[in-house]
């Protein structure tokens, strides 16, 4: 049975990580400690900084000015931004968009802006449009309005292209086919081909900064979130073509119970599990001290929670085997105050043989730790 769900599996990323360092060391002759640092990373993905530097350059539109709309200077910018031939600097060229016009002119996504030049009604409308991505903070507006028929249609490549262009610490080109396969080696059914939409677009950056979020943690330093873009790409370009993935189909296959108790037991054993023994030291509720003993609990279920959610301090309870599990299945939660609040489905007798009573509480609570805590009242407490 395949993983399906709208977030990057932490199992599959854990084990694609380790092969993937495996590979980048093979490759490099290093070890892999970052992106930049590391020889064959840099000369293999450095390219898309240098792109972007270039483009930006040639847009230039921090120079626009109003009464350039319809005069064909905006659409001229945006060409030169998207036609980067082969250089020093970019030795494959403009490869975030396919703007060669390997099948005819009009085959080409920007096309658009050439036949702007002989229609000044339809260059007023594009350059608009254009002035208004790069000018206004109304960027959801912006991309539905790019995708209408009378500019650029849903070309996805070339719009995610512009604004990867206006912001590439907020927005990332796209290469469907190669992310679609990427996505799904991460756990993840997330089609991208036919799906243009600013929503979805929103949804596939989402996805890219779980996986910067998780990188940041397994190399202990920050990751851009083009890093994690470069990542996820060569996850399918490069390694699946090379035969490089780790195997995972023996975890595909097991029961989602199962994979749901692998992957908790995976993020018990590292940084999440440290990080509250050092701030709870012990059991939140009853004050057992063994370490051995004590189980890294997520008020968030991790399953429910962003891979920042997943991480966080403040996200989880330290707790014995019997609070841990009453408070994993629903039957214990607490008040903003960190009061205990017992479920109505235990009866006295169980309640009395687990310790419980209504005395107990955290031993203590910060501000950060109540919309978690609202969260599994609501949600998961029964």
């Amino acid at each position: 049975m395949e993983p399906s769900n709208t977030h990057i599996d932490p199992y599959l990323f854990e084990k694609q990580f380790e092969a993937f360092k495996l590979f980048v060391e093979d490759k490099s002759g290093v070890s892999f400690v970052s992106f930049a640092s590391n020889p064959y990373t840099e000369d293999q993905e450095s390219y898309k900084y240098q792109i972007h530097h270039l483009a930006r350059k040639a847009l230039s539109f921090q120079t626009w000015i109003p009464s350039d709309i319809g005069t064909g200077k905006i659409a001229d910018s945006v060409i030169a931004a998207i036609e980067i031939p082969k250089s020093d600097l970019v030795s494959t060229g403009n490869n975030l968009v396919p703007w060669q016009s390997r099948y005819g002119e009009e085959s080409r996504p920007h096309h658009p802006l050439y036949e702007s030049r002989n229609n000044p009604a339809s260059r007023r409308v594009l350059e608009e449009c254009l002035y208004k991505l790069y000018r206004n903070e109304d960027e959801e507006s912006s991309f539905e309005d790019l995708i209408q028929k009378n500019i650029f249609g849903k070309t996805y490549p070339l719009i995610a292209y512009l604004f990867f262009l206006k912001d590439r610490t907020r927005f990332l080109p796209i290469s469907p086919n190669i992310f679609f396969s990427a996505f799904q080696v991460l756990g993840v059914d997330f089609k991208i081909s036919k799906r243009c939409s600013w929503e979805h677009y929103s949804q596939f950056i989402e996805l890219i900064a779980e996986v910067k979020t998780m990188l940041s943690e397994q190399l202990n330093s920050e990751v851009s979130l083009l890093d994690a873009h470069s990542f996820v790409f060569m996850l399918a370009k490069q390694m699946q073509a090379e035969n490089k993935l780790a195997d995972t189909q023996e975890y595909r296959d097991l029961p989602e119970t199962e994979r749901d108790a692998m992957t908790k037991a995976r993020i018990g054993q590292g940084r999440f599990r440290s990080s509250l023994l050092e701030y709870w030291s012990c059991c939140a509720v009853t004050g057992l001290s063994e370490p051995g003993l004590l189980k890294a609990s997520h008020i968030k279920p991790w399953k429910m929670g962003t891979a920042t959610e997943r991480l966080d301090l403040y996200n989880g309870l330290l707790l014995s085997p019997e609070f841990d599990a009453c408070f994993d299945f629903g039957y214990i939660s607490f008040e903003e105050n960190g009061k205990i609040i017992i479920s109505e489905r235990l009866n006295d007798a169980d309640v009395e043989r687990l310790g419980l009573h209504s005395d107990m509480k955290l031993r203590q609570i910060e501000s950060h730790h109540i919309p978690y805590l609202k969260f599994h009242r609501d949600n998961i407490f029964k």
